[in-house]
């Protein structure tokens, strides 16, 4: 798509999400140096009041370039910006947001804020590229993801590439592919082509649970402790289950972050069976508060920790296993979060 016509659709999409009363009028600007504004919008209120923004259009945006467009935008005026594009992925539109970037992609993802006229639109658009013209992003679905996240959560930077393969148990190639794709998400920092030098690993494992949901991708079969969730914890203290096991969810949270009582015991086993009739619990369809989790990957009982006789999964796990549950658990997994966010 070229400029002009990206230019053109984007002011249909902004005048058909405009309160009643509001107008706006691009004007593009043929004769400029490179990298200066587009465009210029001009947007009045019912009362006569105008405003003019700075249009950067952009045929893609990765995180990473995020902030040098914000500096670009603050210097070419200081009126407001915004940032025009076919599409924006959700990361690209959260690290916008979080500059205070206005956006604006075809899809209806639009966020306009402005003091003077005062005006708040936000609209959603779609989450997937309908039309991509380049090859499609990478994920973090699947175990090989997984573990390279597991790993830059786990262990402290800086890290060789090399190392963190070897971490993760996965070749150095895919390593590699899937750390520079991290880069341009802006989640970590690395040297060219070198080690990384830093996480940001609560928006790293945030970005993880948009890919990942515990009872999707385990295999999660539910149960019944008619003595309640504590009665299962002192079981387990006592050493009632003899295959491996490592409790996630609320409970492992509270053993990080106390915020509420738990209302649902959820751990993975080696056995669900065995481990089933171990706790002596029952099968049910409603009113679970046991969950039994065969693991995606044997990477979930990797850097376990113990509280008192109680085995642990890694706080990286407990806050993406909480993030992707029902209920209060993302409000739980906020907590880990912060205290991973620390330890930085």
């Amino acid at each position: 798509m070229n400029e002009a016509t990206l230019l053109q659709e984007a002011s249909r999409v902004l005048a058909a999400r405009l309160p009643a009363g509001w107008k706006q009028r691009v004007t593009r600007l043929n004769a400029r140096p490179q990298g200066r504004p587009a465009a210029m919008l001009d947007v009045t209120g019912p009362d006569g009041a105008k405003v003019r923004l700075s249009v950067q259009a952009k045929s893609g945006l990765v995180p990473r370039a995020v902030a040098d467009l914000k500096t670009r935008l603050r210097d070419d005026a200081s009126d407001p910006g915004l940032v025009i594009s076919p599409f924006l992925t959700r990361s690209t539109r959260d690290r916008l947001r979080a500059e205070r970037l206005n956006f604006l992609d075809l899809t209806g993802n639009v966020r306009l804020v402005l003091t003077r006229p005062g005006l708040f639109v936000e609209t959603q658009g779609a989450e997937q590229d309908p039309s991509p013209t380049r090859p499609p992003g990478r994920s973090l679905r699947g175990a090989k993801a997984a573990r390279i996240v597991r790993a830059l959560c786990d262990f402290p930077p800086p890290v060789p590439i090399s190392t963190l393969a070897n971490q993760a148990t996965v070749d150095i190639s895919y390593a590699s592919r899937l750390v520079e794709w991290l880069s341009r998400e802006a989640l970590l920092e690395r040297r060219p082509r070198g080690r990384v030098e830093s996480v940001d690993k609560p928006a790293l494992i945030r970005r993880w649970a948009q890919d990942y949901e515990v009872l999707t991708n385990n295999d999660g079969r539910a149960y019944l402790d008619p003595r309640g969730v504590e009665h299962l914890v002192r079981a387990l203290s006592d050493g009632a289950v003899r295959c491996r096991y490592a409790l996630t969810g609320s409970i492992a949270a509270n053993r990080m972050a106390p915020i509420a009582p738990a209302r649902l015991a959820m751990l993975y086993v080696d056995d669900v069976e065995s481990a089933a009739a171990a706790l002596n619990v029952r099968p049910t369809e409603a009113g679970a508060n046991v969950m039994l989790l065969t693991p995606f990957d044997q990477v979930v009982f990797e850097r376990t920790w113990n509280a008192g006789s109680l085995r642990i999964v890694a706080p990286s796990q407990v806050a993406v296993d909480l993030l992707s549950s029902p209920g209060r658990a993302p409000s739980e997994a906020e907590a880990v979060l912060e205290r991973i966010g620390k330890a930085r």
